[in-house]
């Protein structure tokens, strides 16, 4: 570091974010884009510097230097890898698992053949810019060292590596810059980090981070510096000495890339004082290409998203079982490979793996605003472990000492029993994630508002549906009826999660709720809530007792028929709920209906009804009002409902499981139902709902609301996607 004071400065902006973001989140808004300036110039120049680094790195030895190079080098990485993992693995058991599976979808592709394309699209690009534009660093890094190694057998190669030489020149001297803005940067992460953080969440996921955070600082302090002492003549105390500069400047900037100058530096010392008088020239490139090839292949930090991925399991219980399980750890290791940036995608890929749902990566970048600084400390100390063990291999100086290495896994035990005991201190009192555990969900804070200011929805919870309602009449109906009495009345059903339902503070909410008010928000009218009974849900409406019935209903043929309805909104297969231990034998349509003395609960629905009879003729049919106590309905097997209810129903009630079975055909499309004399209404509400689908309005509360807890590719489809 060319200016001493830099690191106090560094510490003196840390404070000031700090205190900005707890005290004065409107200043912490206005200076939250510095930090994205100064993040965005430290990264601008990575992929231009792993480019050039790995091209020069390979390109500049002959051919037989570098199969020597790669004969000392791949026992280096095994190290790495295997120590690394060791502790990831430890810091992973921590997490409480999900043992039971919420969904079963007996229809869906074998898993495995998707992931396995992508998997390969992700690490052999078939087109060069392509993956520079999406940033798939394992795919840029794999270009580069075929370049490299080809580069080994062109004869008049000066001139690109002067380019290439000239390229990674200018790369250090940017950061050289940039780094002198790191206080201003630091204070403004700081305080944007602390004014936009969850910290319900973060609060929920501590464990995962003080697990995540002591296992990475146990790598890079104690791991990796007392291996190399066991096996280098270089001493535990000299090489945190050496490397104390590259350490520093990494915890201050969380870019593991700013020292990779200081690492090389710092390696070519300690080389030159225990290798012996090797060529410098020789030394030096061996040096700088172990190092260039280790910042993508040793970006140890990325992997500790394996411990994120098994609680982010957790959290929005999605259970790992199986081969998937088996195979995580590869899958961590080939997709972590590139920048501590490259880490994002990793999780977003591994989510849509196994099945979590989108809103991981969300999580991922949140609880990376505390991880971050031990994950590039940890990434730091691989690059130098690797550089070091590489080169003193290479020129034979490797030294095994017993004491030391016993000593080190000693110590190492010592601390990653540590590890798992802190892990135990959370257990299983993680909690599930809000928008995971339907009955703990509730309207986002702008529409909670408006449910505040409106007490009309707790009006229509304590009248009973039976209630007689005044019916609006001749010209009072449909969209005049409403614009005229400046309100609007919605029909709805309290026990249909997730779409409409009763959560437990009391509360009406759902999709269906959300959307309904915000509709009533733009019309600029009241809102009122009426419950319904599903048998005279058609003669309600007919009758004009509300305007709009919403909760999950199905747009059938017979509705149709007698009355209107609104574009479908979403598309759903039927489902069986059925016990966790019973998922094997509703696997299709012909073993349920060779189940003997099957009982099969159904709510009086006129949809439901009439298909459970069709479906399964051979069972005995039980109505129920609604599945409230279908735990204590000991002589039902299974109830009948769609995949998404089902799914909500298992998730919020131990012991469950939602079953699609095969040769099941039927599929459900969703949508808002209303008299027939309600035409201006539909087409007004279908151009409402387009506007919302457009802005991005209904993709948000899918996330939220449907798309929570299981990746519904393979489930369920948007309906204006069909």
């Amino acid at each position: 570091m060319r200016h001493r004071f830099l690191p106090l400065w560094v510490l003196i902006g840390a404070v000031v974010g700090v205190i900005i973001g707890i005290f004065s989140p409107k200043i912490a808004t206005v200076i939250d884009p510095v930090g994205d300036v100064y993040i965005r110039l430290m990264e601008v120049v990575v992929l231009p510097y792993l480019i050039a680094s790995l091209m020069l790195g390979l390109g500049q030895l002959t051919p037989s230097t570098a199969k020597r190079l790669l004969q000392h080098s791949w026992i280096a990485y095994i190290f790495l890898w295997v120590s690394a993992f060791a502790i990831i693995l430890v810091a992973a058991a921590t997490a409480p698992t999900v043992a039971r599976t919420p969904v079963v979808n007996f229809t869906s592709q074998p898993e495995g053949i998707q992931p396995l394309k992508s998997l390969v699209d992700l690490v052999i690009p078939d087109n060069l810019f392509a993956a520079l534009a999406q940033n798939y660093v394992p795919s840029i890094v794999v270009v580069a060292i075929i370049f490299g190694i080809a580069l080994q057998f062109v004869e008049e190669k000066n001139a690109v590596l002067g380019l290439l030489r000239a390229l990674q020149k200018a790369c250090v001297t940017i950061w050289n810059w940039v780094v002198f803005l790191a206080p201003v940067g630091v204070c403004a992460l700081l305080a944007g980090t602390i004014n936009n953080a969850n910290f319900s969440e973060l609060l929920a996921l501590s464990i995962y981070m003080a697990v995540v955070t002591s296992a990475a600082l146990l790598l890079a302090f104690l791991v990796f510096p007392m291996l190399l002492a066991a096996l280098t003549p270089v001493g535990y105390w000299e090489i945190l000495s050496a490397l104390k500069n590259a350490f520093l400047i990494a915890f201050v900037t969380t870019l593991s890339v700013a020292a990779l100058p200081m690492i090389q530096a710092a390696v070519d010392k300690l080389a030159q004082k225990d290798v012996g008088s090797q060529d410098p020239i020789e030394r030096r490139e061996i040096v700088q290409t172990t190092l260039s090839v280790s910042y993508p292949l040793a970006q140890v930090g990325n992997f500790f998203i394996l411990a994120f991925l098994l609680y982010a399991s957790f959290y929005f219980f999605v259970p790992i079982q199986g081969p998937q399980l088996f195979a995580l750890p590869g899958m961590t290791l080939i997709s972590g490979i590139g920048s501590p940036s490259s880490s994002i995608g990793a999780v977003s890929f591994l989510s849509g793996w196994l099945g979590l749902p989108s809103l991981a990566t969300d999580l991922y970048v949140e609880t990376m605003t505390v991880t971050r600084y031990a994950q590039v400390l940890a990434s730091v100390s691989a690059f130098a472990f690797v550089t070091i063990l590489v080169t003193f291999n290479f020129y034979g100086r490797l030294q095994f000492r017993p004491r030391r290495f016993i000593a080190m896994l000693i110590v190492s035990a010592g601390c990653a029993a540590g590890i798992g005991s802190l892990g135990q201190l959370g257990g299983e009192s993680i909690p599930l994630h809000s928008e995971t555990n339907y009955r703990t969900m509730g309207l986002p804070s702008s529409i909670q508002t408006l449910s505040d200011a409106n007490i009309s929805d707790r009006i229509g919870l304590e009248r009973d549906a039976n209630t007689r309602i005044p019916s609006r009449s001749g010209s009072q109906t449909g969209l005049s009826g409403i614009q005229s009495e400046g309100k609007i009345r919605i029909g709805f059903n309290p026990k249909v999660l997730p779409f409409t339902y009763i959560n437990s503070e009391g509360r009406l909410v759902g999709y269906d709720v959300e959307l309904i008010y915000r509709f009533a928000w733009d019309m600029n009218v009241e809102l009122e809530f009426i419950p319904y009974n599903w048998e005279t849900l058609q003669d309600d409406l007919k009758a004009s007792k509300f305007d709009l019935a919403i909760g999950g209903l199905y747009i059938t043929e017979e509705r149709l028929e007698d009355l209107t309805a609104s574009n479908p909104y979403y598309e759903n297969p039927l489902a069986l709920i059925v016990r966790h231990e019973q998922v094997d034998d509703y696997a299709s349509r012909d073993q349920i209906n060779g189940i003997e003395n099957l009982t099969i609960a159904v709510f009086d629905d006129p949809v439901l009804l009439p298909l459970a009879k069709r479906s399964f003729p051979k069972a005995t049919i039980k109505v129920v009002p609604n599945y409230d106590k279908l735990s204590s309905m000991h002589e039902v097997d299974a109830a009948i409902w769609t995949l998404e209810q089902a799914r909500a129903y298992a998730v919020s009630n131990t012991g469950y499981a939602a079953v699609v079975p095969k040769d099941m055909a039927t599929r459900f499309l969703f949508g808002y139902l209303m008299s027939q004399d309600s035409l201006l209404l539909v087409d007004y509400l279908n151009f409402w709902l387009n506007i919302q689908k457009s802005n991005g309005t209904l993709e948000d509360m899918e996330k939220r609301w449907i798309d929570p807890a299981i990746d519904q590719s393979s489930q369920s489809t948007p309906a204006g996607t069909l």
